[in-house]
């Protein structure tokens, strides 16, 4: 059971419910005597106890639910301690997920020892993280902003689950491991893992093109520019999608000042299935 000491946390605990921490909210089993929840369903709100099932739509006050009395003031003082919290993890950052345990094999052919580099893990203690490879993107300063999860499964759904569910995405790596005047922007993150474990080392994931393409672009281009990168090769999927958001994201970026060019991909082919001979064409092609 979670560790936490809010109004809701204490009175679940005095209950006996096993509850888990999902973002802003607590997951429990669906009260509602008429849904046999055998997945917990039901999101209630850290603070104020208010809830509603995802799967049955029933909706519930936990403090009415079990005629509690509740202290306004109590339920304003854990408010406060979120809202101070939220803003202690926006200056240091997110804490790895508990259960950290390292990767220690490959995955999707990609050795450990880029794994590693990038502090890839797994756990078991946290809701919808299981049973998933999870990379923690980090800012410029190095804090952890968000946790990316891809399930070890390629035909699971969802295959990708973010944590906090709430967070901004950005891009991933921010900081490059060798100045380089170019980069080459990917899609997924094991596109861009895939491209650096043989030997693309300036290669960057948008972690889904609605990640540039939703806002915010300029903010999220400024620590590459600030890096000396003034040329990208956009190099996404070779699909309708892929070539659709490189064609709407290359004027964008050339408004920025940044130098673009597409490189298209054979349908059905992204960089993640790339094999070696093909990133040595790239890494020379770009050298050129």
């Amino acid at each position: 059971m979670a560790l936490e000491d809010t109004p809701v946390a204490r009175l679940l605990k005095e209950k006996n419910i096993y509850y888990r921490i999902q973002g802003s909210d607590y997951l429990i089993k669906c009260l509602n005597p008429e849904h046999p929840d055998t997945n917990p369903s039901l999101r209630i709100d850290k603070v104020k106890g208010i809830g509603q099932c995802f799967s049955c739509s029933f909706k519930i006050n936990l403090f009415q639910y079990f005629g509690v009395i509740t202290n306004n003031a109590n339920i304003k003082v854990a408010g406060l301690k979120e809202k101070i919290k939220a803003i202690r993890q926006a200056e240091t950052g997110l804490e790895m997920l508990d259960g950290y345990t390292p990767v220690t094999s490959k995955f999707r052919g990609i050795s450990v020892k880029t794994l590693t580099k990038f502090d890839l893990f797994s756990t078991d203690k946290v809701e919808n993280m299981e049973d998933r490879i999870i990379v923690p993107i980090k800012d410029i300063r190095g804090r952890i902003k968000v946790f990316v999860g891809r399930h070890i499964l390629s035909n699971a759904n969802p295959r990708y689950m973010i944590y906090p569910a709430r967070a901004d995405m950005q891009l991933f790596p921010v900081v490059l491991e060798t100045p380089a005047k170019s980069m080459v922007l990917v899609e997924g993150l094991f596109d861009m893992l895939n491209l650096y474990d043989k030997g693309l080392t300036n290669v960057v994931a948008t972690l889904g093109t609605a990640t540039l393409l939703g806002g915010s672009l300029a903010a999220k281009m400024l620590p590459f520019k600030s890096q000396g990168v003034s040329n990208i090769y956009i190099c996404f999927d070779g699909d309708k999608a892929g070539s659709d958001a490189a064609q709407k994201l290359k004027p964008l970026l050339e408004n920025l000042g940044f130098v673009i060019e597409i490189i298209e991909l054979e349908e059905g082919t992204d960089p993640g299935v790339m094999d070696q001979e093909f990133v040595d064409r790239l890494v020379s092609y770009i050298k050129k």
